[in-house]
């Protein structure tokens, strides 16, 4: 083994007896620089040819050139990744990456990226009381890269909380508490920690890859980023390529079998809103390229698309009454142009005259254009969810149920084209009937009463506590999502699915839901002890409390789920023998 002596005076080191000194000397612009020394003399014991001198030499000539081209590469990439400023502040999935790369091409020959200096803070109530009803003025939403676009969503979300809140505590005192069920409320931000949880650990930036791929490649022309005309071209076009989609939606069982499970509430309030489908990736990002093909810009498109989003949170609510009986006049002109709960009230009601009506998110004029609107009747009071209303409380069943159904209406077909066409034609289709079905057989829904969860209150609070702390494991791995690499989020996303199954299960009285829960609680602690699951101790020792908590209440919920279970199995042949009586 060589020894190391260290020269005192340039710090560098000679490995004896061997004739290779290698100095590194960074520079100040970060290009490092490295220069490699054959010294061949004045070492004790160094015996070398000038023909293997030279080898060395042209060796070492080539090391260094492929060690430059290395550290350029690696300041490269750390100059991108710590310039990266994505939509939700963090580094995503493969998907978001191949977005950046894709949008890297298309301006990596122009100069540094002018920021939006018109723009008030982000972080403002202000700003995101004003999200909320799409009223940011139009230098607000000016952003040159996609990376700039702050986050609307996360931005309005105090606001949409509190309205939420507000909402709950006026039903609560108008004697309305059976339009906002605890239960029912779970299982809709439940569906919501789902769906957002798969978009950002998976799929963040697929749906923006195929938009920037079209914008840089097939556009007819580039649009200019900061221009007013831009601003009204997104705000249509977004509004425009949304109501093709939300339409298709309900007219073809293929993309119904996703939608529905927005529908499936038989409440109707803002929680609504988080009750979103994670089979409906897949369908709704083609509807959105032909903007691409125009020319708008990816950056103007993210934010409308938001604001267009968080703009339906406060149409879903029955507190709000028709703006034309509030404000005579002006309300009528409000809800001329714009979805207002009234409106949206239509689109959710399961009653005739609502089926397909009033598919727009934020402007009714494509709804008036097409023949989709229908107005709110003062004489007919509305019946929320599907027309085939399943009892479901599962937040993973709720999605999973209807292509369930899909799947046994094609098997149930004779011919091949009635098996394209139980996909492609409307949900109410069957052999010899029209496209969407016969309106003659759409079932009269008026005064269908709400199917009930009764539980005691202990386990109600059981299953809020522990269904909060699922959808906090989500709420703060999004929050460190750009310092844990790709692996521990698909922990974080597998955690969540098994524990939505669990907590499901209990919902539902399924004795699986009691296994599964007990595997969930032993679950948590040994992922905490292998993966740091959350980002401090403190947090971790909290929750696993908690935690520990509903592992000394295990036996309890599991008793009442049997019990539930076995009252259910009893039940059930009693009311098939009633259907087969009626």
């Amino acid at each position: 083994m060589p020894s190391v002596a260290r020269n005192a005076t340039d710090g560098s080191k000679y490995l004896c007896p061997a004739a290779l000194v290698c100095v590194v000397k960074p520079s100040s612009d970060a290009e490092a620089a490295a220069t490699l020394l054959i010294v061949g003399e004045g070492i004790p014991g160094c015996q070398i040819s000038s023909r293997h001198l030279n080898m060395m030499k042209h060796g070492l000539y080539i090391f260094k050139k492929k060690m430059l081209k290395v550290l350029r590469l690696l300041h490269w990439h750390s100059r991108e990744y710590l310039n990266m400023n994505t939509v939700a502040d963090g580094a995503g999935s493969i998907f978001e990456r191949l977005a950046r790369s894709l949008h890297r091409r298309r301006t990596q020959e122009r100069p540094e990226p002018a920021m939006n200096t018109s723009a008030s803070g982000t972080s403002s109530w202000s700003y995101s009381l004003r999200a909320n009803f799409y009223a940011l003025t139009p230098a607000e939403t000016y952003y040159e890269t996609v990376w700039q676009v702050p986050n609307i969503v996360g931005k309005a979300l105090p606001v949409m909380v509190l309205m939420s809140v507000i909402e709950a505590v006026v039903l609560k005192l108008t004697n309305r508490s059976n339009n906002w069920r605890l239960h029912i409320a779970v299982l809709n931000y439940s569906c919501g920690s789902l769906s957002e949880s798969l978009y950002n650990f998976v799929f963040r930036g697929a749906e923006l890859s195929a938009y920037i791929w079209v914008y840089s490649n097939w556009c007819l022309g580039f649009l200019a980023w900061d221009s007013l005309s831009t601003y009204f071209l997104a705000l249509l076009g977004v509004e425009f390529c949304y109501y093709w989609w939300h339409r298709a939606s309900h007219e073809m069982s293929l993309m119904w079998a996703a939608h529905s499970a927005h529908h499936s509430s038989e409440d109707f309030n803002m929680t609504v809103t988080a009750r979103t489908s994670w089979t409906m990736r897949p369908f709704r990002w083609i509807f959105f390229l032909p903007l691409a093909f125009l020319g708008l810009p990816p950056s103007a498109f993210l934010i409308h698309q938001q604001l267009s989003y968080v703009y339906a949170g406060w149409t879903h609510n029955e507190t709000v009454p028709k703006l034309s009986k509030v404000i005579p006049g002006l309300g009528h002109a409000i809800e001329f142009v714009f979805m207002t709960p009234s409106h949206h009230r239509v689109h959710h009601g399961a009653n005739r005259y609502c089926i397909d009506k009033n598919y727009g998110q934020t402007f009714i004029i494509f709804d008036r254009l097409f023949g989709t609107f229908a107005e709110e009747r003062d004489d007919e009071p509305l019946v929320y969810g599907t027309l085939g209303q399943m009892d479901r409380n599962s937040a993973i069943m709720i999605q999973v149920s209807p292509w369930i159904e899909l799947w046994r209406k094609v098997r149930s077909m004779t011919s091949f084209g009635d098996k394209v066409r139980a996909l492609a034609f409307g949900p109410g289709w069957t052999p010899g009937k029209p496209r969407l079905g016969d309106p003659a057989e759409v079932p009269d829904v008026r005064g269908r009463q709400k199917m009930q969860l009764h539980l005691p209150a202990w386990f109600s609070l059981y299953m809020l506590a522990n269904s909060a702390l699922v959808f906090f494991s989500y709420a703060e791995m999004i929050g460190r999502i750009k310092d844990v690499g790709p692996f521990l989020p698909l922990v974080t996303l597998f955690y969540l699915f098994f524990s939505y199954t669990a907590l499901g299960g209990l919902y539902e009285g399924r004795r699986y839901g009691a296994v599964l829960e007990l595997l969930r609680l032993l679950l948590f602690f040994g992922l905490s002890y292998r993966y740091p699951l959350f980002g401090s101790a403190n947090t971790v020792r909290r929750v696993s409390w908690m935690n520990f908590v509903s592992l000394l209440l295990w036996p309890a919920v599991a008793i009442l789920t049997f019990r539930r279970a076995e009252k259910g199995s009893t039940t059930a042949p009693q009311l098939d023998e009633a259907a087969k009586t009626k």
